[in-house]
């Protein structure tokens, strides 16, 4: 290729995920030379930009979890990135209070601070979201709501300042020779480098000709912004509803509402992660609504279809991809993961120890030897289950 410009290490994807891997990155001093390429900064088109900002810590998942507390610290740090409100899953029955002693349990084992309360007093933490004739609440207080947009801003200043290069370009291909890779095209020219890291999330398949399945599958999926009105004095915890696969959010100025309850729906996106409103999603949230006190009023002030990715364990990919030395992958990664799955990587790439776990179980080529289409379907299946994971043994 025809070499235009040279970097070190070249981030495909300036979302949450790319930008704190550039942060991470340039906070050492060796004086690597780092770029982050993506089609607007200024404007996201990825999932960061319609993300609803849930940061619930506990996962079934051990090491989701590890990263979620990692994540929480360093979000933490950033103004307006995170507001601790607390969580609340709400069980509206026996069997979904089963389930909640389970999480409890697991979660103080793995040194989270969690509590059992009544329908009362979740009623009471959240008026605006939660019924009072529920069964019971599992209550998160360090659990809280995340501005995902503002935080990719801040670390993609950060790495700015720090000597990071922000692109705006599309990236065509990725280039590999003897083993390795050499770099990328893109819009704006050619880039030579000897590391790449594929961070382009719902769009991770249209560069992956890696010979291996990336299963990173777009799905649609439906939220809502409640209308406008006078911000509450506290903003509500958020709220999941696990057994009605149902969520809601205080906004501030809006409440927002979201639900998985409705037939998989794989989306092929375009130049952003909207897709087109599908007829059924509004069955789907007025079944969600009932769920939400009548005093409320919530009715759909603006509603969306949010592309975001699934996998086939709903775990993230994340690591080294073998087919060249020098390129990575951190795809289908959640807001609530992604400065903790960042740092991990950035251990990765400095050569130092990192988690054996942690890196088993986001390997990028766990799926190896399985064909994309079946990959697919069980991606498609684990949407309805979107909160259970499958760390492979």
């Amino acid at each position: 290729m025809a070499v235009q410009q040279t970097s070190d290490i070249v981030i495909i994807g300036g979302g949450i995920v790319g930008a704190a891997l550039a942060y991470f990155l340039t906070l050492s001093d060796d004086g690597k030379k780092v770029t982050v390429i993506d089609r607007a900064f200024g404007q996201l088109k990825g999932s960061t930009a319609y993300a609803p900002g849930f940061v619930g810590q506990f996962n079934e998942s051990e090491v989701l979890t590890r990263l979620a507390i990692e994540s929480v610290k360093e979000y933490l740090e950033i103004p307006g990135g995170l507001n601790l409100v607390g969580g609340l899953e709400v069980a509206t029955s026996n069997t979904g209070l089963e389930k909640l002693n389970w999480r409890l349990r697991t979660a103080k084992e793995r040194g989270l601070e969690a509590v059992l309360i009544s329908a009362q007093q979740a009623a009471e933490l959240a008026p605006d979201l939660v019924k009072p004739d529920n069964v019971a609440a599992l209550h998160f207080p360090r659990d809280g709501t995340a501005n995902p947009t503002v935080i990719a801003a801040f670390f993609q200043s950060k790495a700015r300042a720090r000597g990071a290069k922000l692109l705006e370009a599309d990236v065509n291909q990725i280039h590999r020779a003897d083993g390795r890779v050499t770099g990328v095209t893109t819009s704006a020219g050619c880039i030579e480098a000897q590391t790449v890291i594929l961070a382009t999330g719902i769009w991770a398949q249209n560069l992956a000709d890696f010979g291996i399945p990336v299963p990173v599958i777009p799905v649609a999926h439906p939220y809502m912004y409640g209308k406008k009105h006078k911000p509450k004095s506290h903003k509500s915890p958020f709220v999941r509803y696990p057994e009605h696969h149902v969520y809601a959010r205080d906004h501030g100025p809006f409440f927002g509402l979201g639900s998985y309850d409705h037939k998989p729906l794989a989306e092929q996106p375009k130049g952003a992660a909207l897709g087109k409103w599908v007829e059924e999603f509004d069955t789907t949230l007025d079944r969600a609504l009932k769920l939400i006190p009548e005093e409320t009023n919530l009715v759909a002030n603006e509603k969306f279809n949010g592309i975001f990715s699934m996998t086939p364990d709903n775990m993230p990919l994340v690591g080294e991809i073998p087919a060249a030395k020098g390129l990575y992958m951190a795809a289908a990664v959640w807001v609530t993961h992604a400065a903790g799955s960042a740092k991990f990587l950035t251990q990765l790439l400095r050569g130092e120890t990192v988690d054996a776990a942690v890196k088993k179980a986001l390997d990028p080529t766990r799926f190896q030897g399985r064909d994309l289409e079946s990959l697919e379907q069980e991606s498609l299946h684990c949407y309805n289950s979107i909160y259970s994971t499958r760390e492979s043994s």
